[in-house]
């Protein structure tokens, strides 16, 4: 009996002396709970706001465990900047909701490394801008779609949940390029699509939670657990893509490529002999969901915090309309080619990425190899979140960062003013994929929306919180809006 005491208290000793320790050098950060690190303090509602604050006390690198996961988290323009172009923390840690689908193995652009991820985002990259991606000829597809959403909202008897119209709208303007037929927004695949995609960003948590810490959890979880949301969702898109690709394969031309995914599938038969080769289908539909999912949510929330806020700050909102009726008018849509007539209204997006940027954090980061940071030693094997919110809310060098404003980003003699503290889609090599097109996006159909309607909330569904959900990504409140047509 003295024996089986004895034994427990032993491993009791070890498991609180491992498993609170942290590696030498670790840059400082609050206690590491055994098994769980900080997990159980992680503020489910707006974490980027809790892991800045972490920075008044520990310093611009804070050093912490998700579970058995050390972590870094970057705050500040100093930090932020040195560890975005820090190669050796350029690498991408792997997640059991990314792999589960694909048997363990580490599959897209997004959440793999090395030769794999630097072949595939070379590739996806070039192919996309062979098909227009961001280009002119993109922005005829947009407008299309903008006027089809305009007419839409036109018919609508009452209030609308303007995300919902919007995340319609983002899934074509990618399919066009990745899958190439034309969508129909009434198609009711096109809403349960949107409808996954913004639970799937809801539910997802930056830390990773604990059923990254431990998988088998997802076993004894309800489905409406955060994390097998997450993973269902992924299953139910995945499945829309392989359909997809079967359908592409059926009637693939390699002389005649329709778009993205018929490009890959003569890629892959091109390498089919090669055993090195790193272009499967697997590889095809991974990279798919990646810029699928990731563009179409972040899209239509951008736009969503933008309307929301030209409500908010009415004054703002009528100060873009004058400028949209001065150089656009109202008998067409605006175009890229306008952009740099339109001071204010390109001043009024950087404040609106700025102050309600939908991706307070990058994707997380990797370290591949033991580096420093901030004169912090950092072990290889260290997952990294750099904290963009602590960036473009910085007091110190915005002054009033809690004030929108969009005449920060005007020059004195009127011209835009470009701002390299502005990065809401990262910075150096692991930055946004899809940037171009995102601005791009951005820009036609929030300029179409505000220069077709005047919005106002309904009040019949109060916003209390105007900062937004967060999840994987930053969503915008629920809230309803009033869209009354601009004569």
């Amino acid at each position: 009996m003295l024996t089986l005491v004895l034994t427990v208290l032993l491993t009791v000793a070890l498991l609180l002396y491992y498993g609170t320790r942290k590696p030498r050098g670790f840059p400082p950060g609050p206690p590491r709970l055994p098994i769980v690190g900080f997990l159980p303090f992680m503020d489910s509602h707006l974490p980027h706001k809790q892991l800045w604050r972490l920075s008044s006390t520990y310093g611009p690198v804070v050093g912490l465990y998700f579970g058995v996961q050390p972590a870094i988290v970057v705050n500040g323009w100093d930090a932020n900047k040195e560890a975005l172009l820090n190669d050796d923390l350029n690498g991408r840690p792997t997640g059991s909701s990314s792999t589960i689908p694909f048997d363990g193995k580490d599959l897209g652009v997004m959440f793999v490394n090395g030769d794999l991820w630097k072949e595939q985002r070379r590739f996806t990259l070039h192919q996309f801008r062979n098909l227009g991606f961001a280009k002119k000829s993109h922005e005829v597809i947009i407008h299309e779609v903008a006027e089809e959403l305009i007419k839409d909202i036109k018919q609508s008897q009452c209030s609308i949940t303007l995300q919902n119209k919007l995340g319609v709208c983002s899934i074509i303007i990618l399919w066009a390029v990745m899958g190439g037929a034309r969508l129909e927004r009434s198609d009711p695949l096109l809403t349960d699509l949107v409808d996954r995609l913004n639970k799937l960003f809801r539910a997802g948590q930056v830390s990773g939670g604990f059923v990254e810490v431990f998988p088998p959890l997802r076993h004894i979880l309800p489905e409406t657990s955060p994390f097998n949301i997450v993973l269902n969702g992924r299953y139910r898109i995945l499945s829309y893509l392989r359909n997809a690709v079967e359908e592409h394969k059926a009637t693939h031309d390699p002389d005649n490529p329709r778009d993205f995914i018929d490009i890959y599938i003569t890629q892959i038969k091109n390498e089919h002999n090669n055993s090195d080769s790193t272009f499967t289908e697997d590889q095809l539909l991974a990279t798919c969901f990646d810029v699928f999912s990731a563009g179409a949510e972040t899209g239509s929330s951008s736009v969503s915090f933008a309307i929301l806020l030209m409500i908010l700050y009415p004054s703002v909102g009528q100060a873009v309309q004058r400028e949209l009726d001065e150089v656009v008018g109202l008998s067409r849509f605006p175009s890229v080619d306008d952009r740099t007539k339109l001071v204010y209204t390109e001043a009024t997006l950087a404040e609106i990425s700025r102050f309600r940027g939908v991706a307070p954090f990058t994707v997380p980061h990797y370290a591949v190899r033991d580096t420093i940071l901030q004169g912090k030693r950092i072990p290889a094997g260290t997952m990294v979140m750099n904290n963009l919110y602590s960036v473009h809310m910085d007091p110190e060098y915005w002054k009033d960062p809690d004030t929108f404003r969009p005449e920060r980003f005007i020059n004195p003699d009127g011209s835009l003013r470009k701002d390299e503290h502005l990065i809401p889609f990262g910075k150096g090599r692991r930055a946004c994929l899809g940037e171009s097109l995102a601005r791009m996006t951005l820009f036609l159909m929030f300029t179409t929306l505000m220069q077709h309607f005047n919005f106002r909330l309904d009040p019949a569904i109060p916003v209390f919180d105007t900062e937004g959900k967060s999840g994987f990504t930053l969503g915008p409140p629920d809230f309803n809006v009033f869209a009354e047509p601009r004569s």
